[in-house]
């Protein structure tokens, strides 16, 4: 722990360059030498490091490091360094790895993974959320672990798609591990959270700022083997992610739109220079099918969750047209999901009575309602009561 809290020193300054940042620590042999440095010392240790840089670098207060770690334990949020065993090796040879990732929920197993990104542009076109969906779904379904940013549009999409479908996820964040951007998305980073992970190089209570955004795209295909482009204009910060993938020599796949789309000038662009067009998920995994130990056997519960695809005839998915079910009519949910089905015994709970009712920890039961509410079983109404979709 007393090592620790330089780590989470040299990552709680602002206005250093990440790959300054990761420089410093390499070449000086951890963050105790940096922080313990002069600016002169500094200077001549990293050829890259710019006066303004040793500047920031001056500031050896632990008032916030020591508050973001304190907050870290009691919402057991890990912090990886990069030379911990723990980190992603794969993030960890990029040129510029965060020095410190945090990571907010369970990091699946990225370095013995399938972990495909899918990315969009902000602004999607019901066409590019359509697509971002079914890659999200197709990538899931077939073994792979989707990481993307959170964002709205295609990257919400293609995340909520994946939830669906069972599969693992990874949303890489350009705010602190503890901030929720969009706000509105809440629901969502609680389902990854709870079937996945959060990550980001921002320790909690952190001031981010818009080019940060850009900066995480580079995480995103560090953790990553592939990329697909799902919807993207020429100059845009999904872009900017399909670029660092290129830098570190990661596939691109790119979705093809119309050629008088704006929206799709950035992926037909990429397919001229070389992606590889796909208009799904498993064109994305043929490219990997000599690839057997990077999926596992038998992924979990997909074989399941498969089931949501299906028409609506399924007796256990158009709930709006059954009386109300009995337990047995949610046996093929997850157990957690099956509790909270249970304990909604009347339309209009708040959560903090299912939480009680179910006898699952908040975080658990929270990220069940989101699943509920993702798969269409559950509404929730403007002052936060939860019903059955039919009890509405």
């Amino acid at each position: 722990m007393a090592r620790l809290k330089y780590w989470v020193w040299l990552s709680c300054v602002t206005g250093v360059r990440p790959i300054v940042k990761y420089r410093l620590a390499r070449t000086m042999g951890g963050p105790e030498k940096i922080f313990f440095a002069g600016q002169d010392e500094l200077m001549e240790a990293e050829p890259l490091l710019q006066k303004a840089e040793a500047e920031k670098l001056a500031d050896k207060s632990m008032e916030r490091p020591s508050k973001a770690l304190a907050f870290c334990e009691e919402n057991g949020i890990s912090v990886l360094t990069f030379q911990d065993a723990d980190y992603p090796d794969r993030l960890r040879h990029i040129p510029d790895p965060p020095v410190v990732l945090y990571v907010w929920g369970k990091l699946p197993p990225i370095d013995d993974r399938a972990v495909i990104a899918v990315v969009g542009t902000r602004h999607a076109s019901p066409y590019g959320l359509k697509m971002a969906g079914v890659m999200g779904r197709d990538l899931a379904q077939g073994g792979a672990i989707v990481a993307s940013g959170l964002a709205v549009g295609c990257d919400s999409a293609a995340m909520e798609a994946a939830l669906r479908a069972g599969g693992l996820s990874i949303g890489v964040l350009g705010t602190a591990i503890d901030e929720v951007y969009p706000a509105r998305n809440r629901p969502l980073f609680e389902a990854v959270k709870a079937q996945g992970a959060l990550v980001s190089e921002y320790p909690p209570g952190a001031r981010t700022f818009p080019m940060d955004f850009r900066q995480r795209n580079r995480i995103i295909t560090g953790l990553s083997l592939g990329v697909v482009v799902v919807e993207a204009p020429r100059h845009s910060g999904t872009r900017s992610t399909a670029d660092h993938a290129l830098e570190q020599n990661r596939d691109v796949f790119a979705v093809p739109g119309n050629a008088d789309a704006p929206g799709s000038a950035g992926c037909n662009e990429l397919i001229a220079q070389g992606a590889m067009p796909v208009t799904g998920g498993a064109a994305v995994l043929r490219a990997y099918s000599t690839r057997t130990d990077l999926f596992p056997q038998e992924p979990a519960e997909i074989h399941i969750k498969k089931e949501i695809d299906k028409p609506k005839d399924i007796v256990y998915i158009d709930v709006t047209e059954e009386p109300p079910p009995d337990p047995d009519r949610w046996k093929l949910l997850p157990e957690d999901q099956q509790k909270i089905m249970a304990a909604l015994i009347r339309p209009g709970m708040l959560a903090d009575e299912l939480i009680q009712a179910s006898g699952l920890a908040a975080p658990e039961a929270l990220a069940a309602l989101t699943m509920l509410q993702l798969a269409g079983h559950v509404t929730q109404d403007g002052s936060r009561r939860y019903s059955r979709k039919q009890d509405k």
